[in-house]
């Protein structure tokens, strides 16, 4: 199945980004040199591409996901070259090897509607927990936004080693947009509500724990140690069987994303008109609005 064209409609202003290491591997884990070097490379990729701003984040070890809001969809792009680039460097250094860093490209998941974006932003939030890592989101040692959106901060702040010259790293956060335009307390109440809905898939997770144990007549289960995290082999694989599940079109209602499907079809059709074009006279011609020209493509090095 061929992979989709790069598209940003000019009307959504919000995506969901994932990225994965390559073969999966625990190559991100929280150890403390590992969380520095994100929120340098956080912070930098903000500082140089004003048009994209954070809403939210998690890092977990083998993978990591952002919650942006975009003001310019196609420097989303560049945004994501800016970062993994230099997460590839930093890691590939400290971890004593080379080659690719990530596996393939970055995917862009469009959000559609505000419910969607609250959803999205509790999964994120609830990543350490979701896989199975810690019993608490608060209690993940990895990069994440959890308690700065709890606590209505507008930046994440990282203490560098006192060894390298204790310096703070700040990397700068947008507003949730439902929560702007509120009285403090309204605030209060909406990130109140947030940290219950993690707290309920904290609850989800530990029955489910329960119940597997209980089911394979095994002991109850331990609790989940924390800062084991931080020794694990970065060259590891997750243990266990893996799940596939097929990449969404997008988030938001079903009608609403038949709708951007179908859309899309329109899109991906008329830019492949308009590359045959391209390719055959080498003439400039018309793209539709948010998508990549070849020429584009070729002049940042991606196919």
């Amino acid at each position: 199945m061929a992979r989709r064209i790069r598209w940003f409609p000019p009307g959504i202003r919000f995506y969901e980004v994932i990225c994965k290491c390559s073969g999966d591997e625990m190559l991100l884990r929280p150890d403390a040199s590992a969380v520095v070097l994100l929120a340098a490379a956080l912070a930098r990729a903000c500082g140089k591409h004003g048009a994209v701003r954070l809403v939210a984040f998690c890092f977990v070890s083998n993978h990591f996901h952002l919650i942006v809001m975009v003001l310019d969809g196609p420097q989303l792009s560049d945004f994501m070259q800016t970062l993994n680039q230099q997460i590839a460097q930093d890691f590939n250094r400290i971890r004593e090897r080379s080659g690719h860093f990530f596996a393939g490209r970055f995917k862009p998941l469009a959000i559609l509607d505000e419910n969607s974006l609250l959803e999205r932003l509790a999964y994120v939030h609830a990543q350490p927990v979701h896989h199975g890592l810690v019993e608490r989101v608060e209690d993940w040692p990895g990069l994440s936004s959890f308690r700065a959106v709890c606590a209505g901060e507008t930046v994440v702040k990282v203490m560098t080693s006192a060894t390298v010259g204790a310096r703070e790293i700040r990397i700068p956060l947008a507003a949730v947009p439902m929560w702007e335009g509120r009285s403090a307390r309204q605030q209060r109440l909406q990130r109140r509500a947030h940290k219950r809905v993690i707290q309920e898939r904290e609850r989800e997770k530990a029955l489910e724990r329960s119940a597997t144990a209980t089911e394979s007549s095994l002991p109850a289960p331990a609790t989940l140690d924390p800062s084991r995290h931080r020794r694990t082999d970065p060259y590891s694989r997750p243990t266990g069987p893996r799940k596939r599940t097929q990449q969404p079109w997008a988030h938001g209602s079903r009608r609403d994303v038949i709708a951007y499907r179908d859309a899309y079809s329109q899109v991906r059709a008329s830019h492949r008109v308009a590359s045959a074009r391209f390719r055959a006279s080498g003439q400039l011609c018309a793209f539709p609005v948010g998508t990549f020209p070849p020429w584009i493509m070729e002049a940042r090095g991606r196919p």
